[in-house]
């Protein structure tokens, strides 16, 4: 497992077989976005057929954070590949029905649900 420690928001890989699992702990805003953007380009730089955002333990989620996930959506896309999202918080699950986001993303509540698919 590859971690990273950043303020405000830490991130770490995990890599399997069939799926690479990124998870994402902290706050996801303007002032970590960046740290956001490097830990998706870790997840997408692996050559599993299915990425894993886990954003259980995310416990702010704002406007530019969705962008990110929009973008990692469509990348997972144009490359043949499939992105998931754990939105186990209750916080990001609220934003991400309210964006409409749920309707874009595969959702689910755990990272053993998302790879049991």
């Amino acid at each position: 497992m590859t971690q990273h420690r950043e303020p405000g928001l830490e991130w770490a890989v995990d890599r399997h077989d069939r799926s690479t699992v990124v998870h994402l702990v902290g706050e996801i805003d303007i002032g970590t976005v960046q740290t956001l953007e490097e830990a998706v380009r870790a997840g997408m730089g692996s050559v599993a057929p299915v990425v894993i955002l886990d954003l259980a333990d995310v416990t702010f989620l704002g406007s530019i954070g969705l962008r990110v996930l929009v973008m990692a959506h469509n990348e997972a896309t144009t490359a043949g590949r499939t992105l998931r999202v754990v939105d186990g918080s209750p916080i990001v699950h609220r934003v991400l029905q309210i964006s409409g986001l749920s309707q874009l993303l595969a959702l689910y509540p755990t990272v053993d649900d998302a790879e049991g698919v």
